[in-house]
C-alpha cells in the first residue's frame, strides 16, 4: 500500500482517488522499416539542438497509489544536469526547494528548516514521487528530447511512426512527438506548442501502487541566460539537517509501518 504524504512534500493538496484519468492512444499492430522516421523525429524536436536551458511554470497533477495530488512548481534547467524546482505555496515561501548544479544537491523545507544535502537529484525524485530521474532526464522528459538523432525508424500505419534509440522508444503522430516509452516510463505528450507538447503524462506501475502524474506547462522559455547562482541554495544556519532515509520515511511510496 501506498500511504498519504506528508502535507509539505511538493506543496501538493491531496485528496481521495477519484476515477483513472482516460489512457492515450498508442498504435497497435506490427510496425515495419521505415528510414523516414528518424528524420521526422528530428524535424519534430528541432528545439532540442541544443537546449541549454528551459525555465516553465509546471501544474502537477494526478495519483500516487491511492492519494490523488495536486500543486504548482517553477522548474529552470540548464544543460547537461542543474535543476531548480519551487514548489509554491499559496502565500509566503515556498514549500520546498530543490537545487542541483550538477555535482552538489541540496533539498531544502523552508518553512520547516530542515535541509537534505548531497543525495542525487533522482534519489530526492525517487524518494517523493518514484519518478527516479536525474535532472537532464528530467529535462529531456518535460521537453520531448528523448533521444539523440538517428535510431531505427518504424511506421505502424499513414499515422505512427516511431523510433528506437538507446533502448528508448518515441512515437511520432503526423509528424509530432506524441508518447514514449522512457526507461520503464510510458510518457504521453499532449496541446503541442512551440516544438513540444505543453501537457506531459508519465505512467508506471510500481509493487508500491500505480505512478500516474500530468505536468502542463506554462510560461515556458528556452536557451535563455540562467545565472549558475540559480542552480544553488542559500541555507538558513540553523537548518535541521535529515537524511534521505527522513525523506522516504514521509514519501507517498513508503510502506505501511
Amino acid at each position: 500500500m501506498i500511504r498519504r504524504p506528508a502535507a509539505v512534500l511538493l506543496a501538493l493538496a491531496v485528496a481521495a482517488a477519484g476515477c483513472a484519468a482516460r489512457v492515450p492512444a498508442r498504435p497497435a499492430g506490427t510496425p515495419v522499416s521505415d528510414p523516414s522516421a528518424a528524420a521526422a523525429y528530428t524535424a519534430a524536436t528541432a528545439h532540442c539542438r541544443p537546449l541549454r536551458t528551459a525555465t516553465a511554470e509546471i501544474a502537477l497533477s494526478g495519483r500516487v497509489g491511492a492519494d490523488r495530488v495536486r500543486g504548482r512548481l517553477v522548474g529552470g534547467f540548464a544543460a547537461p544536469a542543474s535543476l531548480r524546482l519551487e514548489a509554491l505555496a499559496p502565500f509566503g515561501a515556498p514549500a520546498l526547494l530543490l537545487a542541483s548544479d550538477g555535482a552538489t544537491t541540496t533539498l531544502l523545507f523552508p518553512r520547516d528548516r530542515r535541509v537534505l544535502r548531497e543525495a542525487s537529484v533522482a534519489d530526492v525524485l525517487d524518494a517523493i514521487t518514484g519518478l527516479a530521474l536525474g535532472a537532464g532526464e528530467l529535462r529531456d522528459v518535460l521537453f520531448g528530447c528523448l533521444v539523440a538523432d538517428g535510431g531505427a525508424g518504424q511506421r505502424f500505419n499513414d499515422e505512427w511512426q516511431a523510433v528506437d534509440a538507446d533502448g528508448v522508444r518515441v512515437y511520432l503522430q503526423r509528424g509530432r512527438v506524441a508518447a514514449a516509452d522512457y526507461r520503464g516510463w510510458l510518457v504521453d505528450y499532449a496541446a503541442p506548442a512551440g516544438g513540444t507538447g505543453r501537457t506531459v503524462r508519465v505512467r508506471r506501475t510500481l509493487p508500491t501502487g500505480v505512478i500516474d502524474l500530468t505536468a502542463v506547462l506554462s510560461q515556458v522559455q528556452m536557451n535563455v541566460d540562467l545565472p549558475a547562482e540559480a542552480f544553488a541554495l542559500a541555507v538558513p544556519a540553523d537548518a535541521v539537517a535529515m537524511t534521505l532515509d527522513d525523506l522516504r520515511a514521509t514519501s507517498p511510496l513508503a510502506p505501511q509501518g
